[in-house]
């Protein structure tokens, strides 16, 4: 039984990971990336139809949303 109650709250604690991710600092590494993403295609709203039709976020909305959130905070 002991092992049945860690298994069910392994996801638990992975959800909890991820919504804690957001608020946190970037990375130089991170802000560089998001520096060079901006030069290179800029800030604009990404195009993607999937999200539209309801299927949700892709990968790269999730990097392009945290990206534009990193660049607005102070260096």
């Amino acid at each position: 039984m002991p092992r049945m109650t860690s298994i069910s709250i392994l996801p638990a604690m992975l959800l909890a990971g991820c919504a804690t991710t957001g608020d946190r600092t970037a990375t130089s590494a991170e802000r560089s990336a998001c520096e060079k993403m901006e030069k290179n295609m800029g800030l604009g709203s990404p195009h993607d139809h999937g999200e539209m039709k309801g299927r949700g976020l892709n990968s790269m909305n999730l990097s392009h949303d945290r990206c534009v959130k990193i660049l607005a905070q102070p260096n």
